[in-house]
């Protein structure tokens, strides 16, 4: 009865662990490719709650209308767009991103104002919690009583 409870504890534990990792890091990631000349804005912003960032977060669309013309969607997971931009012409620019394993840069719509990262608090989010997880999960299931 009692390694059931504490299996149970340690499942709660990690699931817990592994949503407030991947939380974090969206409270602390920046915005790639923010930062520079305008080069359009957005109009028609939408948002709604983030519930991924337990809702302290927006995840906002909207359509982007570069300085050509040309009308491109975009999203934001992270309050790069909130809803006190809704009705409003929001700077953005187009900058040279890299993204997963491509070693293409490409272009990616983004803030004009810079949006930079906490990498510190991201890492902590990251890393650190899953540790902190593991190491409680490890002292449970460590033997209190050896056998001779």
């Amino acid at each position: 009865m009692m390694k059931t409870k504490r299996i149970v504890i340690a499942a709660v534990l990690w699931i817990v662990a592994l949503y407030a990792a991947h939380a974090g890091t969206l409270f602390f990631d920046g915005e790639a490719g923010s930062g520079g000349e305008r080069r359009g804005y957005a109009e028609n912003v939408s948002c709604k709650r983030n519930w991924w960032a337990f809702g302290a977060l927006w995840y906002c669309d909207a359509t982007i209308v570069a300085d050509d013309g040309k009308r491109h969607p975009y999203s934001s997971k992270n309050s790069g767009l909130t809803p006190a931009d809704i009705g409003k012409q929001v700077p953005m620019t187009n900058n040279l991103v890299r993204s997963g394993r491509s070693s293409q840069a490409s272009p990616t719509w983004a803030l004009a104002e810079r949006r930079e990262p906490n990498k510190v608090a991201y890492m902590l989010c990251l890393m650190g919690l899953p540790g902190i997880a593991l190491l409680i999960t490890f002292h449970m299931f460590r033997d209190k009583n050896p056998v001779p």
